[in-house]
C-alpha cells in the first residue's frame, strides 16, 4: 500500500478552517485477526472519521453493534474512501450512522497509528489514521444504514470517555486489541478537549 493517507493539502485546508490541532502517534498490538483486517481495509478505505457528536445538554453520543461484546460502547467512527475528503466523509458518516443533522462541526485534531500484530512483529506495521471531528447537534439517533449493525445509542456524560477507554482496554481476547485500538481515541479527545466537552451548552464557544 504505497498511496499516502494523509494529503497535505488537506491538513493545510483544515488547519486555515479551524487552526492548528493536535496530532498523537499511537503503536498498538491488536493481534493477528485485527492486524490483518486493518491491512485489509486500505484496500476501501485510506482511514476514518472519529465522531465527537455533542447535544445542547452536553451529553455526547456513544454507540455498540450487535457483534460487539456486551456493554462495548464507543464512539462513533466511519470509514474515509478513496478519494473522498474528510470533511465530506464525516458529513456522510453523520448521515448514515446516525441520522443527525450537522448543526456545527469543527476538526479536532489528527490521530495516526501503527498497528502491529505482536510485539515481536513489528516489521509487520500497518499505518491507520483517525480524523476527530467535533460535532454540535439535537435529537435522537435513527441509524440510515442497516448494514452498520448499530445495536443501541447511549448520551453519556464527557467526563465517562475515560473510563470508556479503560472498558475497552479490558476486553477479553479476541477482542483485547481492538479495545486497545479504540480506547486510544477517547483518551485522544478527553485529554486534548476535555474542558471544552464539559462547559460547552447549546452553540460553539
Amino acid at each position: 500500500m504505497n498511496r499516502p493517507l494523509i494529503a497535505p493539502s488537506e491538513l493545510e485546508t483544515l488547519t486555515a478552517r479551524f487552526g492548528p490541532q493536535p496530532h498523537h502517534h499511537a503503536e498498538v498490538m491488536v493481534g493477528d485477526g485485527w492486524w490483518d483486517e486493518a491491512r485489509r481495509s486500505l484496500d476501501r478505505r485510506r482511514g476514518e472519521v472519529l465522531l465527537v457528536i455533542q447535544r445542547p445538554e452536553g451529553e455526547i453520543l456513544v454507540h455498540t453493534k450487535a457483534f460487539y461484546p456486551p456493554q462495548a460502547y464507543r464512539l462513533p467512527t466511519g470509514g474515509i474512501g478513496w478519494g473522498e475528503t474528510a470533511w465530506e466523509a464525516l458529513h456522510r458518516e453523520m448521515g448514515e450512522e446516525t441520522g443527525l443533522p450537522v448543526q456545527a462541526a469543527e476538526w479536532w485534531g489528527l490521530i495516526t497509528y501503527t498497528l502491529y500484530p505482536s510485539a515481536d512483529r513489528r516489521d509487520l506495521g500497518t499505518p491507520f489514521v483517525s480524523f476527530v471531528f467535533y460535532v454540535r447537534t439535537e435529537g435522537e439517533p435513527r441509524p440510515a444504514d442497516l448494514r452498520e449493525q448499530i445495536a443501541a445509542f447511549r448520551w453519556v456524560r464527557p467526563e465517562t470517555l475515560p473510563e470508556i477507554a479503560r472498558r475497552l482496554e479490558s476486553l477479553d481476547p479476541p477482542w483485547r486489541g481492538w479495545g486497545a485500538f479504540r480506547a486510544v481515541g477517547h483518551r485522544f479527545v478527553w485529554e486534548h478537549h476535555g474542558a471544552r466537552l464539559r462547559s460547552a451548552r447549546a452553540g460553539l464557544s
